[in-house]
């Protein structure tokens, strides 16, 4: 048993010595200076009626972003007046009981309505 154990160690050891002699790779060891300019594109700002997203970064989704004068009223007439004021706007109906995605999506508008089929809750893109 003595001989194996003594093979094994002697395995780990070398496996370490050649290990050893790699340089690590690291993220620092990456960085180069380049010659030539990298293009950025430049998003435009929030307008006034855009909503800021949570980390402070502009939302760029074009038109009204929220509707709070359409709570109470019928989801029909509610669907036709964000469809009016926002033509990218996507309407999805969130009835009792249905979970809301925490993803933004540019466009996506959720229109959250009781049984009835009337809006409770402030519509708003996201």
């Amino acid at each position: 048993m003595e001989g194996k154990t003594m093979v094994k160690l002697s395995h780990v050891v070398a496996i370490m010595l050649l290990a050893s002699l790699f340089q690590p790779l690291m993220a620092r060891d990456l960085v180069f200076k380049m010659t030539d300019e990298i293009e950025v594109l430049r998003l435009p700002l929030a307008k006034e009626n855009q909503v800021e997203a949570l980390d402070d970064f502009p939302i760029v989704c074009p038109g009204k972003q929220s509707w709070p004068e359409l709570v109470g009223q019928p989801a029909e007439i509610a669907i036709k007046i964000i469809e009016n004021e926002n033509p990218i706007a996507k309407i999805q109906l969130l009835f009792p009981g249905m979970v809301r995605p925490f993803n933004y999506v540019c466009g996506r508008v959720f229109l959250v309505v009781d049984w009835n089929v009337i809006v409770v809750k402030t519509p708003t893109m996201g």
